[in-house]
């Protein structure tokens, strides 16, 4: 049996090899926008943040669409990003701390990853410098 942090290093680790797939200059913008979220989503609330990604992603291939659909699909088990912020606008506030909460652990971990994976000195380990 899996430990609840275990699960959410599998899934963060799951989306980053989705990343890893990609083309340079997609990787750093993930990364610049991945390093940002966890205080977006503390600051600015999950709805709020949603809203933001879902504009800025225009509904087109891009790191914040990316990023978005992955909190969606962890949140919500669906692709179905306009019906998920739908969902969010109308539900009750115990609810939406229950997402908040799991929406900021999810993005704690793809930070922590994403900085490792495609930070500097990707591919590297302290020790080969």
């Amino acid at each position: 049996m899996q430990t609840l942090k275990q699960r959410y290093l599998k899934t963060a680790l799951e989306y980053i090899k989705e990343v890893e797939k990609k083309d340079a200059k997609f990787r750093e913008n993930y990364l610049s926008r991945i390093r940002k979220l966890p205080s977006m989503i503390t600051h600015n609330g999950l709805l709020t943040t949603v809203t933001f990604l879902y504009a800025k992603s225009k509904g087109k291939e891009t790191a914040d669409g990316i990023i978005l659909l992955q909190l969606v699909k962890f949140l919500k088990d669906s692709e179905n990003v306009r019906a998920f912020i739908e969902e969010l606008a109308n539900i009750d506030a115990k609810r939406l701390m229950l997402y908040s909460k799991r929406a900021l652990e999810l993005s704690q971990w793809l930070k922590r990853l994403a900085e490792g994976t495609f930070g500097e000195g990707e591919g590297k380990d302290a020790g080969d410098k």
